[in-house]
């Protein structure tokens, strides 16, 4: 601290008045001087105790890195360790165990089989139970050059299969013929025949039902095929059925999805999360009362929706209030009441009965329900025009009121925010009779995929989940026109993409 006056024997005149300071006198400086020494000392302070905390905060999240890091390793282990195989060294110990904190992800063991482990391989059928003679085709199947016959016997393929709900054999036998242009041999598919396969169609639908539309997994599939019908194939086999059978599916699946995009009606949109290899990835649902779509991929972005309705969408869109689809250009857009009301209800139960608060949510719930019972009302024509006209009207005068209703609650806030945020997109099912106010169809669409993440550790691969979405698009699209999945699964095997469109489109 500095000393009031300084221990001089010669005592300065100007103590009081100092020239030198403008005028001010020593005591003024000093107790200023004092005062900036302990704003100075109480800086340096404050800027300590915060290095202190930062420093406690960065050993808290390295902690914590480190955790999460060790918590994905040991879920990479698990689920790689229910495809390894369990060795032992001279000691006992398992040398296979995960070891989180020692094992790095790069020396995890391979999947599949280790070296030197004898393949499985379909036996040959010997006996059967049809014959079928196939004639050979007329233009190569290779470059659609001619065709010459051959002289050698005719080339036998023995297909098992599921027909008629039991286990066949049934034997081709291919006339020999060879192109002359490309120098191939040429042969065309006999009736339900898949050329080159030990395993027909109907096993194939029948298998990729089990797995796409039930949710068993790929190694309980075979289990169930072979205990209901005595025929026996690998996981590996199903999923090249799957891959297969991808393929054959796209021009469907593309179609389905410009049959969506050129809606000019209603149509749902939502999402769920999945599972890709321990990382976060996205289901997509899109559709309508007759088409459904899938897709998979790794972002939530609102892009993925995008591209899929197009730039030039036309319908309205029934969503729930996920901020993704508010670039979505579309006729009109419809929010989901029934989200509104379990909002509102989930909320209620924070706030204080006989409020303010308490009351809007409760009011809300009202809203939402004379909403859905109109809708309803309208559809089986329960009401009289006038009665109708009177309900819309109370409609929009309720939510004009719920938008402007004084709340102090945060939810409240909150969700009356959501109100004026989407205020237009609330009653568009009004107007438009062939809009529904909630958003159910979706929500019931994605359904199997919810509760199929919850049994399941989701998918490997990012081909995988594209394979599912697929063939989920098919199989819903098919329910919606009275089909069996299953019986499109076949005639994609056996039909032209063409002829499947128009069975498929063809209302049972």
């Amino acid at each position: 601290m500095h000393t009031f006056y300084p221990r001089r024997d010669d005592a300065c005149p100007n103590a009081k008045h100092c020239p030198h300071a403008g005028g001010v006198s020593i005591a003024v400086l000093v107790l200023q001087a004092n005062e900036n020494e302990l704003e100075r000392r109480q800086l340096h302070g404050t800027i300590e105790a915060e290095r202190q905390r930062n420093n406690r905060l960065v050993d808290e999240n390295q902690r914590l890195q480190a955790e999460l890091e060790r918590v994905k390793l040991e879920l990479k282990l698990e689920r790689q360790n229910k495809f390894a195989t369990s060795s032992k060294s001279d000691d006992g110990s398992n040398q296979d165990e995960p070891q989180a904190e020692q094992t790095p992800v790069k020396a995890l063991a391979k999947r599949g089989a280790p070296v030197g482990h004898p393949g499985w391989f379909r036996p040959t059928a010997q006996e059967y139970d049809w014959e079928i003679e196939v004639d050979a085709p007329r233009k190569c199947p290779h470059c659609s050059g001619s065709v010459t016959a051959l002289n050698a016997g005719p080339q036998e393929h023995f297909q098992e299969d599921i027909i008629d709900g039991q286990y066949r054999v049934v034997l081709y036998r291919h006339a020999a013929a060879k192109c002359v242009d490309c120098d191939r041999l040429a042969q065309q598919a006999g009736p339900a025949e898949i050329l080159h396969s030990r395993i027909g169609p109907g096993l194939r639908s029948k298998a990729l039902y089990l797995r796409h539309v039930i949710g068993i997994s790929y190694r309980n599939v075979p289990r169930a095929i072979e205990e209901l019908f005595g025929i026996s194939f690998t996981p590996a086999a199903l999923l090249g059925f799957e891959i297969a059978l991808t393929g054959l599916a796209e021009p469907v699946v593309d179609d389905i999805a410009k049959k969506i995009s050129s809606s000019d009606g209603a149509v749902h949109a939502d999402e769920t999360y999945w599972t890709l290899n321990g990382e976060r990835a996205y289901f997509w649902v899109h559709g309508d009362e007759r088409f459904i779509h899938f897709t998979f991929d790794t972002t939530r972005a609102g892009q993925v929706s995008r591209d899929i309705l197009g730039p030039d969408f036309c319908g309205t869109l029934v969503t729930d209030c996920y901020g993704g689809y508010n670039a979505q250009i579309a006729g009109a857009k419809q929010k989901c009441l029934a989200h509104l009301s379990r909002t509102a209800r989930d909320w209620q139960k924070l706030t204080e009965p006989g409020s303010m608060d308490h009351q809007f949510l409760e009011d809300i719930q009202e809203f939402v329900k004379r909403g859905c019972r109109f809708a309803r009302h309208r559809k089986e024509g329960k009401r009289k025009p006038k009665q109708l006209r009177s309900e819309i009207n109370w409609l929009r005068s309720e939510l004009e009121r719920l938008s402007l209703t004084e709340v102090t609650d945060e939810n409240a806030i909150k969700l009356q925010g959501r109100l004026l945020r989407h205020l237009p997109e609330w009653l568009v099912f009004v107007d438009d009779a062939r809009v529904p106010p909630t958003n159910n169809l979706a929500e019931r669409a994605i359904r199997p995929l919810v509760v199929l993440r919850k049994i399941t550790f989701g998918s490997r691969s990012l081909d995988g989940g594209q394979r599912m979405a697929a063939l989920m698009s098919v199989a819903a699209t098919a329910r919606r026109h009275g089909h069996r999945a299953s019986d499109i699964f076949y005639e994609l095997y056996t039909r032209p993409p063409d002829k499947v469109l128009r069975g498929l489109y063809a209302a049972v």
